[in-house]
């Protein structure tokens, strides 16, 4: 099954004997053979050895044997349980290559390129390239029960090939369609960061569904770089923004978790606030609310040639007026001036 050689040509390739099947009633047990009473009253013979592993049958049991291409023996004929079984087992496997259902098989042991897979008794290769999606050690898939789609058959050459991969990429890709059919936008969950990227961070939502939370998603607050925000590894609370299924793309939002500070700012308020940013024309500062505004140069000082270094320094605390809220471009202006005038 590892190598099957093609028919010398000019020869026409072997044609698989169908063999006739009929159910049979245990009349006798011998030990070295099994008699049975066929359908139409003949008496018919199965050899003790042709069970292979397969119980002894009772006296009274129904069992389905193929009838073998010899003459009868003593008036009975000559029938095989073992191959009814492969028939039916072959039977079993063109009908889930064409359904596409998986089988279930044992992996017995490793071969040149592959592994042996007893599959319903048929002996099945399970191709390297086939086992995974990913390097697989031998070791650790040898005596295991896996799951597997029939993805190359032929009884006359007695050639089963058969998929571990497929199967795995078939229950992903449900996982998949079930894990994107749950998400809907605004919906608040949960994941993990598995990779940051200059636009932003991968989220891994279980299921094998990933989201990106955009650099501007992070955070009401202004980002410098991704990873001041977030880690790799990281858990973090999301909100689902848009769910592309078709493209498997789904857009989520840290920052919509909290309420947008800006939400809670009103003009002409006071209070203090901590610089955060030093410009050449003024100097950022963070309200209590956590929104960010701009303190510029003429609202720092009334004096005239300072710089804003001179004046502050990030981490010092101030009082502050808002002056101006444009909600539309998330801007606000602040002045230290006016606050100490009110």
């Amino acid at each position: 099954m590892d190598h099957i050689a093609p028919p010398a040509p000019g020869t026409a390739p072997p044609v698989a004997h169908v063999p006739k099947l009929v159910d049979v009633e245990v009349t006798a047990i011998r030990p070295e053979e099994i008699e049975v009473k066929l359908a139409d009253g003949r008496v018919g013979v199965i050899d003790r050895r042709d069970l292979g592993t397969t119980p002894v049958p009772g006296v009274g049991d129904s069992l389905e044997a193929a009838v073998l291409l010899r003459e009868e023996t003593k008036g009975r004929v000559a029938l095989s349980h073992s191959w009814a079984r492969k028939h039916r087992a072959w039977e079993r496997m063109e009908a889930a290559k064409e359904s596409h259902e998986p089988v279930t098989g044992t992996v017995k042991r490793p071969v040149k390129g592959g592994f042996v897979v007893d599959v319903d008794g048929l002996r099945a290769f399970l191709p390297s390239s086939l086992v995974d999606e990913h390097h697989v050690a031998p070791e650790t898939i040898v005596g295991t029960d896996v799951e597997v789609q029939v993805v190359d058959i032929d009884q006359t050459a007695d050639r089963l090939v058969v998929s571990r991969r497929d199967q795995i990429r078939r229950e992903r890709r449900h996982r998949e369609k079930e894990a994107l059919g749950s998400l809907a936008p605004g919906q608040r969950t949960s994941g993990r960061v598995v990779d940051l990227l200059d636009f932003g961070a991968r989220v891994d939502l279980g299921g094998g569904v990933y989201g990106l939370v955009h650099r501007s998603e992070l955070t009401w607050g202004r980002v410098t770089e991704v990873g001041d925000v977030v880690a790799v590894g990281d858990q973090v609370e999301v909100v689902v923004i848009e769910v592309q299924k078709s493209k498997r793309r789904i857009a989520l939002s840290m920052r919509q978790v909290a309420p947008d500070p800006l939400e809670a700012v009103t003009e002409g308020s006071i209070g203090e606030a901590e610089i955060t940013r030093v410009v050449e024309y003024g100097a950022f500062a963070r309200l209590a609310s956590g929104a960010e505004g701009l303190i510029h140069l003429s609202e720092l000082s009334e004096q005239v040639g300072v710089r804003p270094e001179e004046l502050v320094v990030p981490g010092d605390l101030v009082q502050v007026k808002v002056i101006e809220i444009d909600r539309s471009r998330r801007r606000i202006g602040l002045s230290v001036t006016q606050a100490l005038l009110s």
